[in-house]
């Protein structure tokens, strides 16, 4: 049982952010998006967007996404985006979540949005440490240090080949909010979580109404192909919903996996 809110926990957070291990399964190596264009962000300064977590029909905690603007003029102009997840009710006897992401990436004025670092703190039951990826444009390279701060020590140190412009999973899903998200269409776009890069289908589906904690929405469902020799090994399915109107508000995501569906809906804004 433990495993499986540990598992559900960390898929929430992949689905969010950037809360997981990427698979070492065998892949082609990333390629730089032939196409993808640079974006006015749909997103303001100051954003803030609260979900529910639950497995099953069980309420299993909350997750607080932020987003701020940052830089003293635009040819400096940065995001800085922050997501929380911590486990609650009864899932927090079992295993206790409290975990930290905050990925700073470029403005889509001037980039593709493209990821500058970003700085994950994992306290998971006794688990507690820290990942850190800076993202080296210029010379096509991923800087990766993860630190057990339990024991002030560290654990892995690497250097991992990417496209000019790359993303952790946190810008990946803000860049998404900014594309044209036309139902038929696909993108693919580069993605490194603290492993090897990787390249990540993103599938337009379908505009279906979502009920949420916020609202009832018109949204379009997006599948990111990330299981199976992807960012997961295991099968599984993964859909997240957008509000079809000029903000592309994050407003359901779903998990099918082996022990159950794994939900965040949209609770505040």
């Amino acid at each position: 049982m433990l495993n499986s809110f540990a598992q559900a926990r960390l898929l929430v957070a992949l689905l969010l952010s950037a809360q997981s291990a990427l698979s070492q399964a065998p892949a082609p190596p990333a390629q730089a998006p032939a196409s993808a264009p640079m974006v006015a962000a749909p997103f303001a300064s100051g954003e803030t967007l609260t979900y529910q977590i639950s497995w099953r029909l069980f309420g299993a905690g909350e997750a607080r996404m932020h987003i701020e603007s940052r830089g003293a003029d635009a040819a400096s102009s940065l995001w800085q985006a922050t997501l929380n997840v911590t486990s609650g009710g009864f899932v927090s006897l079992l295993y206790k979540v409290d975990d930290t992401v905050l990925s700073t990436f470029r403005d889509g004025k001037t980039s593709r949005m493209c990821s500058v670092s970003v700085l994950k703190t994992q306290n998971e039951g006794r688990r507690y440490r820290e990942t850190r990826i800076d993202f080296h444009g210029d010379r096509s390279t991923a800087s990766i240090r993860e630190t057990d701060l339990s024991k002030g020590q560290v654990l892995r140190q690497a250097q991992e080949p990417m496209p000019p412009c790359s993303y952790d999973i946190l810008s990946a899903l803000y860049y998404v909010r900014s594309l044209p998200l036309e139902v038929g269409r696909k993108f693919e776009l580069p993605v490194n979580d603290g492993g090897k890069t990787l390249s990540v289908t993103i599938e337009v589906q379908a505009k279906e109404e979502v009920k949420t904690g916020a609202g009832v929405f018109r949204a379009i469902r997006v599948e990111p192909k990330v299981f199976s020799g992807s960012l997961f090994k295991r099968s599984g399915r993964m859909q997240i919903w957008f509000s079809d109107d000029p903000q592309r508000l994050l407003v359901q995501l779903k998990a099918k996996l082996f022990f159950g569906t794994v939900s965040a809906v949209l609770q505040q804004k």
